[in-house]
């Protein structure tokens, strides 16, 4: 899950030079630096050093790009270069989730081998899983790059995956280094989102999202099926060395892929033109540490409490998930000891989830881009020059007014709409499994029953992913996915370890009805969020409205009625947050733009347009400076529009 980048986004045309948008430097500083850009243009780079040397150093935040064609943005970046960045991380997260259930294969055998208990020898998966668990990979990209970042934890991962192997079986050994090789492999799944996020519009991130989200379920999937043949041929060490294979197969393309984190581009290239940057001094630093620490560890646990949203969906989407790898056990139990499988054969019925898992993905990218990004109706004009954040000219998809053809702001809950499908598919896929593996049933009808669950287990993921995204400014949205990452993992890690024990003695039908019966508890879940979504958002201590009385309370906002304690606004209102970039920790004087409109349900009050900010017609929802939240909920017409940055969702 990746930590917000909070950048400031331009405009202007600038050349061929970076300048620098710091409001702070005096007339004389502003207009020596503008002649010095202008001679550089003129003369060559032999001067530069000296040109540079009498320019004040330059906040790296206030860098931006040359314009809005500027080839080194992401965002212009041809298709191949795009999908090439996007394909080798999520190849990353597959190798980094196949980690978790090749290992499963080798249990049996170390069982037998080094005559440890089943349930030490499954510790091996716990391990590795808590050390996913662990979000530290998302800040430290946004300081030194996504590539810096995968290339140092993937080798590191790998090493700790070689000494599994040459362990000898010693589980003394074989735990510390399971939970080590999780801790450097977690990053994959921490920063891959951040680099999607780099690269696309928010009304094209669906799509490379999708392809991204199922690279963590399929790993699982995939793994014993490769694992079952070679640990049965070749022996237990297998399942290690073929995540080291994997691994060296997948390092060269992330070698060569190119960077897509915007503060690290413009970094670099500034050092290239000898421009002089201020260093990142003690004060950042500790700023740093402080919002990492924040930001991952001592806010997602808050929220877990405090926010029913966070808490509610975490726990459905932990348990879910929970249940996908208490199949690697239960799997065994059904179709070796049902229908009396080898090692290798066993492994092949993750087919069947494999399948659901990629219906659900189209299902997913088919309702997106049909009913909540629609492609603009013929004849909608292109972006014109003020709404452009990049050469892009497409207009934006999106819902749209059909009067005005005016894009529609974005109501969080509607991103619930898939989450209702998959958690009525996932108990018909345990109910499913639980009362047709018996000897008397022919094995398909088990196996076919993984298409439903793993069809309902990618919806609900996708939906809960969008929803946080909506319903939280940018880093509140890195904190709970950071809460939801740590709950999913230490909940998957403890349920293999009681499943073989339950299925034994609840026996199949019994074991699986009961996963079944908890999922349909939760089925009212979206649905229930569908209404009071809303007002738990308004009432969130995390979310816009505590953002708003933040505001009111420093004096950021006085156009605004109060009555007993109740917000009551009448006209505009014009926010501003506080959050800042954990990869610099910005001052208070650089914060995200947050513009509120809160309007009374009087008709009256809709007839003046100089209390409401007008909608131009291509103006985009989420990218560009444009996030719009739409609610009418306690007899208001709420509106929010953040930055871009809230568009990191992971």
């Amino acid at each position: 899950m990746s930590s917000p980048n909070i950048e400031a986004n331009s405009n202007t045309q600038t050349g061929e030079h970076l300048v620098s948008k710091s409001a702070n430097k005096n007339s004389q500083d502003s207009s020596s630096s503008t002649s010095s850009i202008m001679e550089d243009e003129k003369m060559s780079n032999s001067n530069a050093d000296s040109t540079d040397s009498n320019d004040e150093p330059i906040d790296p935040k206030d860098l931006d790009w040359d314009g809005l064609d500027d080839p080194d943005n992401p965002h212009n970046w041809p298709s191949w270069k795009k999908w090439y960045a996007t394909m080798s991380s999520a190849l990353l997260c597959l190798v980094v989730t196949m980690g978790s259930s090749l290992y499963v294969s080798s249990v049996p055998e170390l069982v037998a081998r080094y005559h440890v208990s089943q349930t030490l020898a499954l510790s091996g998966l716990t391990f590795y899983l808590l050390g996913l668990a662990t979000v530290i990979g998302a800040p430290l990209s946004e300081v030194f790059g996504r590539k810096p970042v995968y290339l140092f934890s993937l080798p590191a991962s790998m090493l700790f995956t070689m000494g599994v192997g040459l362990s000898n079986g010693h589980m003394r050994i074989i735990l510390p280094l399971r939970f080590l090789s999780g801790v450097f492999a977690s990053p994959a799944l921490s920063v891959g989102s951040g680099t999607i996020l780099d690269i696309f519009d928010v009304d094209q991130v669906s799509v490379a999202m999708t392809y991204f989200v199922l690279s963590p379920f399929l790993g699982p999937v995939l793994s014993p099926i490769m694992a079952g043949f070679a640990t049965e041929a070749k022996g237990w060490r297998w399942s290690e060395w073929i995540q080291l294979i994997a691994g060296g197969l997948v390092l060269p393309f992330i070698a060569t892929m190119p960077e897509t984190h915007k503060g690290i581009i413009l970094k670099k290239r500034a050092k290239k033109r000898n421009m002089v940057l201020k260093k990142f001094t003690r004060e950042d630093q500790k700023a740093f540490i402080k919002t990492t620490v924040t930001t991952t560890i001592l806010r997602p646990l808050k929220m877990l409490v405090v926010e029913p949203i966070v808490f509610v969906f975490s726990i459905y989407v932990a348990f879910i998930f929970a249940i996908l790898f208490g199949f690697f056990e239960a799997y065994a139990v059904i179709y070796r000891g049902v229908y009396h499988m080898g090692a290798g054969v066993s492994g092949l019925p993750f087919i069947g989830i494999g399948v659901g898992l990629w219906v659900g993905a189209f299902f997913y990218l088919y309702t997106d881009r049909k009913y909540l990004f629609p492609k603009p109706p013929a004849g909608t004009p292109p972006l014109s020059e003020n709404q452009r954040t990049s050469k892009r000219t497409e207009p934006f998809r999106g819902a749209r007014n059909p009067d005005t053809n005016e894009l529609l702001p974005i109501v969080p809950e509607k991103f619930l709409i898939a989450c209702k499908f998959g958690s009525v598919a996932l108990p018909i896929g345990l109910f499913w499994q639980a009362w047709t593996a018996r000897p008397d049933v022919h094995w398909m009808a088990p196996v076919a029953a993984g298409v439903p669950f793993g069809f309902g287990l990618i919806l609900i993921f996708f939906s809960v992913l969008m929803y946080f995204s909506t319903c939280y400014p940018p880093l509140t949205v890195a904190s709970c996915l950071a809460a939801n990452n740590l709950l999913r993992y230490v909940m998957s890690s403890v349920f293999p370890l009681f499943t073989i024990q339950m299925y034994t003695k609840m026996k199949i039908k019994w074991a699986s009805t009961l996963f079944a019966l908890l999922c349909v508890v939760m089925i009212p879940i979206p649905w229930v969020f569908e209404k009071w979504g809303s007002k738990l958002r308004h009432k969130s201590q995390f979310g816009y409205s505590a953002m708003q009385k933040e505001a009111e309370a420093e004096g950021d906002v006085d156009d605004f009625d109060t009555a007993n304690g109740e917000m009551n606004l009448t006209r505009m209102a014009t926010l501003r947050t506080m959050e800042t970039d954990p990869s610099t920790g910005g001052a208070a004087g650089e914060r995200l733009a947050l513009h509120r409109t809160h309007t009374q349900t009087n008709q009256s009050s809709f007839k003046h347009e100089g209390t409401q900010r007008q909608q131009k017609p291509n103006e985009p929802i989420s990218n560009s400076l444009f996030s719009a939240v739409k609610d009418t909920e306690d007899g208001y017409s709420y509106t929010e529009m953040t930055t871009d940055a809230s568009a990191r969702i992971v």
